[in-house]
C-alpha cells in the first residue's frame, strides 16, 4: 500500500500487509465512524496495495470505491482478492481523475513512500469535494522508535527505508503536509507498544527484512533471533513506535 513498487515483491509482501494493517485496526474503525464512512458516495484509496484496507472498506460501506496503486502486479492481486472496486493503476502526483469528485479518500503508509508529498497532497486535495475528507489511516514515525534492550532494529529499519528511497520520518511531517493544502486538520499518534503476543508473532519478520536488506549477516540474523526469543519468554522486552494518524475537511 504504497506508491513505490517493493524490490523484493511476493507473497511476503501481502503478510507485511495483513501485519501492518493488524496493528491499527481498532483506531481505522474509530475513524471510519468519525468520517461517516457508511454515508459515502463516492471512495478514493490511494496506494492500495494487494487490498488489504481495500476489503475493510467494501464491508464496511455500499460508496462506490476507486482503488489506485503504482505497481501493476499490486493491483492485479487486488483484483483477484476484492469484487466490486475500480482498480488503477496510478500515481498520486499526477491523477487522472475529475476535480472535486470524492467524499472521502483515504491511504495508509503511503506519505512514508511518496516522492514528493507536497505535491501528492495538492492532488488529492483537487479531486476531494467540499466538505470532503483526506484521511491518512496510519504514518509511522521511525525516529521516536524506542526499544529495551537496545538491539538496533529500530536503527536498522531506519537505514533500510531510507536504502529504499523511504522517509522513516514522515509521520511528525503529515500535519504539515495536510495544512499546506488548506486542509482543516486534526492528528492523533497512536502508542503502539508491542504486547508479548505481538512480539512473538512479528519479531522474526521485523528482523528478516532487516537481513534481506543486506544490514546483517545471516549468523547476525540466527544469533538476535535466539536472543529476541529469550528476552521475550522472559517478559524483559519492549518496543514502541509511534504512529500518527490525521483527518483533514476541505472547508474551501
Amino acid at each position: 500500500m504504497n506508491e513505490k513498487p517493493r524490490v523484493n515483491w511476493g507473497p511476503e509482501i501481502e503478510e507485511q500487509f495483513e501485519r501492518q494493517a493488524s496493528w491499527t485496526l481498532f483506531f481505522r474503525n474509530q475513524i471510519y465512524r468519525k468520517i461517516g464512512l457508511t454515508k459515502a458516495k463516492n471512495v478514493l484509496e490511494i496506494g492500495c496495495g494487494m487490498g488489504t484496507i481495500t476489503r475493510e472498506l467494501r464491508d464496511r460501506t455500499s460508496a462506490k470505491i476507486t482503488a489506485i496503486d503504482i505497481d501493476e502486479r499490486m493491483i492485479e492481486v487486488a483484483k483477484q482478492r476484492v469484487e466490486n472496486v475500480e482498480f488503477l493503476v496510478e500515481n498520486v502526483e499526477n491523477l487522472p481523475l475529475k476535480d472535486n469528485k470524492f467524499d472521502i479518500i483515504l491511504f495508509q503508509y503511503l506519505l512514508l513512500w511518496v516522492k514528493n508529498p507536497i505535491k501528492a497532497m495538492n492532488e488529492i486535495y483537487r479531486v476531494c469535494k467540499k466538505q470532503g475528507y483526506v484521511v491518512a489511516l496510519a504514518e509511522p514515525d521511525y525516529g521516536g522508535w524506542v526499544e529495551y534492550p537496545e538491539l538496533n532494529l529500530g536503527t536498522k529499519h531506519i537505514e533500510y527505508l531510507m536504502d529504499e528511497g523511504a522517509d522513516p520520518l514522515a509521520g511528525r511531517k503529515i500535519l504539515s503536509y495536510f495544512e499546506s493544502t488548506e486542509l482543516e486538520t486534526e492528528i492523533s499518534v497512536i502508542a503502539q507498544t508491542w504486547n508479548k503476543e505481538a512480539l512473538i508473532n512479528n519479531i522474526e519478520e521485523e528482523w528478516k527484512r532487516v537481513f534481506e536488506a543486506n544490514l546483517i549477516t545471516e549468523t547476525e540474523f540466527k544469533q538476535v533471533i535466539e536472543k529476541e526469543k529469550k528476552l521475550i519468554e522472559q517478559n524483559r522486552r519492549m518496543i514502541f513506535i509511534p504512529v500518527f494518524t490525521a483527518i483533514g475537511k476541505k472547508t474551501k
